[in-house]
C-alpha cells in the first residue's frame, strides 16, 4: 500500500482532495520532496523494497510498530545471519526444510534491473560511506548481489545521465540501489550541505535516466503521523482493513486528536509527528508519558495546544519475548521482527525469513544494533524439499582465470593516491622532528639551526623560539616541539597528518590487506600522549623512531605484497610525488650550506636517510657538489629526486589511456620534461656548486621540479579521478597545496 500512497502523494493527490489525508501531513512534511511532485519513476514504482518492524502481542497476534519505504536497512544483516547459520547447521536446515533466501534476492535484483533504461549500464549500490553505522551491511549486500559499491563522489551527472567515474573513464549507470536517505541524495535540490549525494541526481530521476531503488521521496511514509491514517487509507484504496494493524496512533493536529491525547498522556508514548526513526531505535523522540515530570507535562500540553500538528501519541506496545542463550544459560529478552517485501510485476513478494533484533536486557529502551542489540536469523519452513537455488558460487567449481577485475572507482584510487602522499609526508616530517629533537640536549644551537631551516618555513616553529634556542634558552622550542609531537589539536602537528592517513586508509579499507591495515593502525596510533609534562627527549625519540619504522613497514608491505595493478600504482605515485617535494626542500637547504658546516650536512643526510651512502663514497669529506649529486641527481639512490622522477615516469606508462584527457599524455609529459631538465642541468649545477656556491641554476631547476609536481598532481586528478579538463591557470593541487 505504501507504493500506492506515494504514487498519489507525488501525483494527483486524490487522497488529500478526498479528505483521507490532511494536507499538512504531506505538504508540511520535511521529507516531502517538492522538486519531485508530478514525477513518475520508471515503471511507476516508488517502493522496490519495503520493511516493517513487528511486535508480538500478548494474545499471539502481531502489530506493525514502524515501517520503512525510503532506504530500508537490515536486509544485509538478515542475509549474513542466514549464510552463517546455514553453513554452521547444514543438516538441520535440510531436515527442517527451511526456505532459502536466494530466490527472493534474485527477484529483487532482477525486477529492479528490468526497469533500467539501458541494459549494459553499471548497477551500483549507493552507500553513505565507511563512517555510516550500516556500512558493513552495504558492503556485504553489494558483494552478494554483484553490485558495485559506490559513494556519492564516485558518481557524476553528465548530459542528463548518471556515470560512474572509473579508472578507465566514465561508465553509464542504469540502476542505483540506494542506501542514502532521499534528502541527502542531491545537494543541488535538497540538503545543500550534504556531501553524500550526487549533484543533479534528482534532475536525472525526473527525466527517467536512471532507476533509483527505492525512488526518491519515500521518507514521507515513515513518520508516525502517517500511522494515524493508514487504516482509513487501506479502506479507501483497497476496500479492506489492514491485515496486520499498525500501532494505534493519534495525531494532535485535530481538535479530537488534541482532546484524546490530553486525556491519555499518562498511558501513551509521545513522539514528534515527523520523527522518521523507528519506535525503539537510537535517537527516537519517543518518551513515555507516564515518566514525564509535572513540568515536562505542562510544557507538552502547551505544545499540543499551540502546535498540535507536530505531536502524535501512540499506545505503549509491549514487545514479545524470546529465549536467548546468554552467559552460559537460557534467558528471555524482548525482541522485534523485521520483515521485507520486494516489488515484482505480479505483486510484492515477502522474504521467507527476516531479522530479529534482541534487546540487551529486560528493560528495553532501544533495539538499535548500533546501541548493542543483537540480531538473529528467522526461519520459514516449507512443505517440500528446500529450493537449491543459490547466488553464491558453488564450492569446487572451476573459475575462469583472471588477472584484472572491473575498472575500479576513481574515488578508491584517489584515496590510495593520497594515502601514499600522507604516509610519505608523515615520514618526512618525523625525520625532520627527530633530527631537531635529538640535537636539543647536546647542541641547542644546531637544533635551532635545523628548526630554522626545516620547520620555520612551514610554520612548524616560531622565529622567537628559534632565536631563544640559538642564544642558549631552548624552553620555548621544546614546548613547540612537544605540541608538534603530541597535541591532537595542533593544526600543523604530527597528529593531523596521521589522522589523514587513517581517514584515507579507512575510505580505501576494502583495497588494503589485513596486514597493511594493521600496520596503518599502529602507525597512526604511535604518537600517544606523553606521561609527563614537558618534552622528554628520550621518550620523544623512541616515539619518532617507532613512527619511522612503521612508515617503513607500510612501504615494505606495499612493495612486496600488493600486485602491480592500479592499487599499487596510485599508492606509489603519491609516495613519489611527496618524496620529490621533500627532497627538493632538502636540496634547496643544501645550497645554503658551506664546506665547513659539517654538522648541518650531517643533519641533512640523516633526514634524507642517505648518511651511510655518503660516508661509503666520500668518508667524512663534506662537499656541496657531492651532497647535491646524492640528493638530486643520483638515479641509484632511492631517496634522490632523479630516482623519484624515473619511478614516476615508469608508473605513468602503466596507467590506462582511454579517455581524451588520459590520451593527451599531460602527466607523462610533465614528468618527462622534469627529467630532461634534470639531466640537462646535471653538469651545470655541479659546476656552479663547485665554483661559487651561489646556486642560481640549482634554484631555477628545483623551482621547476617543484612546480612540475603540483602540475603532475593536478594532471593525475583530472585524468583519473575527476575526469575533467582543468581550465584554470595556476590552480592549487587536487586537495591541498601543503
Amino acid at each position: 500500500m505504501a507504493d500506492t500512497i506515494l504514487n498519489d502523494i507525488y501525483g494527483p493527490q486524490k487522497l488529500i482532495a478526498g479528505g483521507f489525508l490532511p494536507p499538512h501531513l504531506v505538504n508540511g512534511h520535511p521529507q516531502f520532496l517538492r522538486p519531485l511532485a508530478g514525477v513518475t519513476p520508471p515503471g511507476g514504482v516508488h517502493v522496490h523494497l519495503y520493511s516493517a518492524d513487528l511486535a508480538r502481542m500478548p494474545d499471539g497476534s502481531w502489530m506493525i510498530i514502524s515501517s520503512r519505504a525510503d532506504a530500508p536497512s537490515g536486509i544485509g544483516y538478515a542475509l549474513e545471519n542466514r549464510i552463517v547459520v546455514g553453513q554452521t547447521f547444514p543438516d538441520l536446515f535440510s531436515d527442517m526444510r527451511v526456505r532459502r533466501l536466494a530466490s527472493f534476492f534474485s527477484l529483487y535484483r532482477e525486477h529492479v534491473q528490468s526497469l533500467a533504461p539501458v541494459r549494459k549500464g553499471r548497477v551500483v549500490l549507493l552507500t553513505p560511506g565507511p563512517y555510516n553505522e550500516a556500512y558493513f551491511e552495504h558492503a556485504y549486500l553489494s558483494h552478494y548481489l554483484g553490485l558495485t559499491l559506490v559513494q556519492g563522489d564516485d558518481l557524476a551527472v553528465r548530459d542528463g545521465q548518471v556515470y560512474l567515474k572509473t579508472l578507465l573513464g566514465l561508465e553509464r549507470v542504469g540502476v542505483i540501489f540506494r542506501r542514502v536517505d532521499s534528502d541527502f541524495c542531491d545537494p543541488l535540490e535538497f540538503r545543500g550541505e550534504s556531501a553524500l549525494g550526487v549533484p543533479g541526481l534528482a534532475d536525472v530521476a525526473r527525466a527517467g535516466g536512471v532507476v533509483l531503488a527505492n525512488a526518491l521521496g519515500g521518507g514521507v511514509m515513515e513518520s508516525p503521523a502517517m500511522d494515524a491514517y493508514l487504516p482509513g487509507l487501506s479502506r479507501a484504496l483497497l476496500g479492506e482493513e489492514l491485515r496486520i494493524p499498525d500501532i494505534p496512533t493519534v495525531w494532535c493536529g485535530t481538535e479530537w486528536g488534541r482532546k484524546e491525547a490530553m486525556a491519555r498522556l499518562d498511558r501513551v508514548v509521545v513522539r514528534d509527528a515527523f520523527d522518521a526513526r523507528p519506535l525503539f531505535s537510537r535517537g527516537s523522540s519517543a518518551r513515555m508519558g507516564g515518566e514525564l515530570s509535572l513540568a515536562d507535562i505542562r510544557v507538552l500540553k502547551d505544545r499540543i495546544t499551540r502546535r498540535g500538528a507536530t505531536v502524535v501519541t501512540q499506545d505503549a506496545v509491549p514487545l514479545g519475548f524470546a529465549p536467548v542463550y546468554h552467559g552460559g544459560r537460557f534467558v528471555t529478552r524482548p525482541v522485534s521482527l523485521r520483515v521485507f517485501a520486494a516489488w515484482t510485476p505480479d505483486g510484492y513478494v515477502v522474504m521467507p525469513g527476516g531479522m530479529v533484533r534482541v534487546a540487551q536486557d529486560d528493560h528495553v529502551r532501544t533495539l538499535s544494533i548500533q546501541s548493542g542489540a543483537a540480531s538473529k536469523d528467522v526461519w520459514v519452513g516449507g512443505e517440500g524439499p528446500a529450493d537449491a537455488f543459490s547466488l553464491l558460487k558453488p564450492v569446487g567449481r572451476a573459475l575462469d582465470i583472471r588477472r584484472t577485475g572491473e575498472a575500479p572507482p576513481s574515488r578508491a584510487m584517489d584515496n590510495l593516491f593520497w594515502l601514499g602522499r600522507y604516509t610519505e609526508r608523515a615520514e618526512g616530517l618525523v625525520r625532520v622532528l627527530r633530527a631537531v629533537t635529538s640535537r636539543l640536549g647536546d647542541d641547542p644551537a644546531a637544533a635551532a639551526d635545523g628548526a630554522e631551516r626545516f620547520l620555520l618555513p612551514f610554520a612548524h616553529a616560531s622565529a622567537a623560539a628559534i632565536r631563544e634556542a640559538a642564544a642558549g634558552d631552548d624552553a620555548r622550542l621544546r614546548e613547540e616541539l612537544r605540541s608538534m609531537l603530541y597535541d591532537r589539536k595542533s593544526p600543523d602537528g604530527l597528529h593531523r597528518v596521521l589522522g589523514r592517513i587513517r581517514q584515507t586508509a579507512w575510505s580505501a579499507r576494502d583495497r588494503l590487506s589485513l596486514d597493511t591495515w594493521r600496520t596503518i593502525h599502529v602507525l597512526t596510533d604511535a604518537a600517544a600522549a606523553p606521561g609527563a609534562a614537558g618534552l622528554d627527549i628520550a621518550q620523544a625519540l623512541t616515539m619518532l623512531d617507532a613512527v619511522v619504522r612503521r612508515a617503513a613497514a607500510f612501504s615494505g608491505l606495499c612493495a612486496e605484497n600488493m600486485t602491480r595493478g592500479p592499487n599499487w600504482l596510485f599508492v606509489d605515485l603519491g609516495r613519489r610525488i611527496e618524496r620529490t617535494s621533500h627532497q627538493i626542500c632538502l636540496v634547496n637547504q643544501a645550497a645554503a650550506a658551506t664546506d665547513g658546516d659539517a654538522s648541518y650536512v650531517r643533519m641533512m643526510l640523516d633526514i634524507a636517510d642517505s648518511a651511510m651512502t655518503y660516508r661509503s663514497r666520500y668518508l667524512n669529506q663534506f662537499d656541496l657538489g657531492a651532497l647535491i649529486d646524492l640528493l638530486l641527481l643520483d638515479e641509484t639512490n632511492p631517496r634522490a629526486v632523479a630516482f623519484q622522477l624515473a619511478s614516476l615516469e615508469r608508473n605513468l606508462r602503466e596507467l590506462p589511456l582511454i579517455t581524451p584527457e588520459q590520451r593527451s599524455g599531460s602527466a607523462l609529459r610533465i614528468v618527462g620534461d622534469a627529467r630532461l631538465s634534470l639531466i640537462g642541468a646535471n653538469a651545470l649545477v655541479l659546476a656552479e656548486a663547485d665554483v661559487d656556491g651561489k646556486g642560481v641554476a640549482l634554484a631555477r631547476l628545483t623551482d621547476k621540479i617543484e612546480a612540475a609536481m603540483t602540475d603532475l598532481s593536478n594532471a593525475i586528478t583530472d585524468a583519473y579521478f575527476q575526469h575533467a579538463v582543468r581550465r584554470r591557470v595556476g590552480a592549487m593541487p587536487a586537495r591541498e597545496a601543503s
